[in-house]
């Protein structure tokens, strides 16, 4: 009798800790249905301005030093900075995360460098409660937090459409830099117009998947890669070149010529 009942006991633990288990999960997404209500009626300048104070303040941390505009200066974009946590470390730390711009963060399709988060109210709470090591911000603040990042588009680009099209005023360079992205290159398999990434995480060649990073204002946002291992673009693009060929089955390198067009269109967005 003693042996079952602590047989029964030890499992009904076990299952009371499973079930505690998702409730994070759960509460980001009723989170997210709630904001996402919200969203659907379109943006609410009130509700955007509440956002952009409460990016910018620091009691949302558990240090009281730390807001969200700490790490996404300049409107919402990105310090360059690799972080563990809120330390910085040096570029290439395989530990580290390069800070991501926020520009256009409203139309991605995946959220967090895992890309798990299920959407970007449930990423905001991520950064708040995980990293910022604040406390759990109620829904209001979450739906004010979207609000604001939503409002935040990349600057306007005469060569580029919203759609990511090269417009008529384009240069000979961006157009053809445009039909290596989407076609010789491989870029386009992952980095999907009009947003620029996909809902699917990648490996390549980091060793783990991590989320495809959108590519508007990719210009403005080194280091690059997850952990911010890539000083330059064009590092960025050789090594993606070469790895989306050579993973197709035809291994090649891009001509200086190929690169320098590609560059062209990716520094237009």
């Amino acid at each position: 009798m003693c042996r079952y009942y602590k047989y029964s006991s030890q499992r009904g633990q076990e299952q009371t800790m499973k079930k505690l288990a998702i409730l994070p999960a759960l509460a980001a997404i009723l989170i997210a249905i709630c904001c996402g209500s919200v969203a659907a009626q379109g943006p609410d300048p009130a509700l955007i301005e509440t956002g952009r104070k409460l990016f910018n303040d620091t009691t949302l941390s558990g240090s009281g030093q730390t807001s969200c505009a700490t790490c996404h200066p300049a409107n919402g974009h990105t310090d360059n900075k690799t972080y563990i946590g809120l330390d910085v470390v040096a570029d290439g730390d395989p530990k580290g995360r390069s800070t991501p711009t926020l520009w256009g963060a409203g139309t991605r399709s995946a959220y967090s460098w895992a890309g798990t988060a299920p959407s970007l109210e449930a990423n905001i709470r991520g950064i708040i409660v995980n990293r910022m090591k604040g406390a759990e911000p109620p829904p209001e603040k979450l739906a004010a937090l979207a609000a604001y990042v939503r409002s935040l588009t990349p600057p306007g680009n005469s060569n580029i459409g919203n759609d990511g099209l090269p417009t008529k005023a384009a240069s000979a360079g961006i157009q053809r830099g445009f039909d290596l992205f989407v076609g010789k290159g491989g870029c386009g398999t992952c980095h999907v117009l009009p947003t620029f990434d996909k809902k699917e995480a990648e490996d390549v060649g980091s060793g783990a998947k991590f989320k495809v990073p959108s590519l508007w204002a990719v210009s403005k946002t080194g280091p690059w890669f997850n952990d911010g291992r890539y000083k330059t673009l064009g590092e960025v693009v050789t090594y993606m070149w070469e790895f989306q060929s050579k993973k197709a089955g035809a291994p090649s390198t891009p001509t200086s010529a190929e690169l320098a067009d590609i560059l062209a269109y990716l520094d237009a967005l």
